[in-house]
């Protein structure tokens, strides 16, 4: 097994990830009995004694809060020179900073379909189709999905319109 394997926590105090200089060599978790290590290359399971051979790491705890403005989330920590523009709520990411993002979570309409996006560039907003801006993913893709929806229905009410020969005028 080796000496001094680096145990990454992914279950807080019952199963870690083990590395060996970077590389993934296994896995380590808590049971009844003890630890069980499994070793990845051997594919065997072993119940250790003890871990002198480990060194742990704790898990890294996410900090997700993040500054707001008007009511939707952004993805800074801190906004400058916000302000509404068009009843969006707009800021930059340094106090300095020409580039404007809005806030919120946006649902977007390129080439290719519709794209989620979280607290995109003005400018991309200002070139394409759009709908929000809405304070959580969610309701984002509910809003999405009824786009597309609508999206399609209009398309195949269009096309049955035009083979019946009702779409057009002389």
């Amino acid at each position: 097994m080796g000496k001094y394997l680096q145990a990454k926590e992914v279950v807080e105090n019952s199963f870690w990830i083990v590395e060996r200089k970077g590389t993934k060599v296994g896995t380590l978790r808590r049971n009844t009995e003890g630890y069980v290590f499994y070793e990845n290359t051997s594919r065997t399971e072993t119940v250790l004694d003890n871990l002198d051979n480990f060194r742990f790491e704790k898990q890294k705890q996410k900090n997700n809060v993040n500054a707001s403005t008007n009511g939707y989330p952004t993805n800074v920590d801190t906004v400058y020179n916000e302000q509404l523009l068009d009843n969006v709520a707009v800021y930059t990411k340094t106090a300095n900073s020409q580039q404007y993002f809005v806030a919120g979570y946006w649902g977007i309409l390129f080439p290719h379909g519709w794209r989620p996006s979280f607290c995109p560039r003005l400018k991309t907003l200002q070139g394409y189709p759009y709908i929000g801006p809405f304070t959580n993913e969610a309701d984002m893709y509910l809003a999405m999905k009824r786009r597309v929806q609508e999206d399609e229905k209009n398309i195949k009410f269009t096309s049955a319109r035009s083979d019946t020969g009702m779409g057009t005028r002389q």
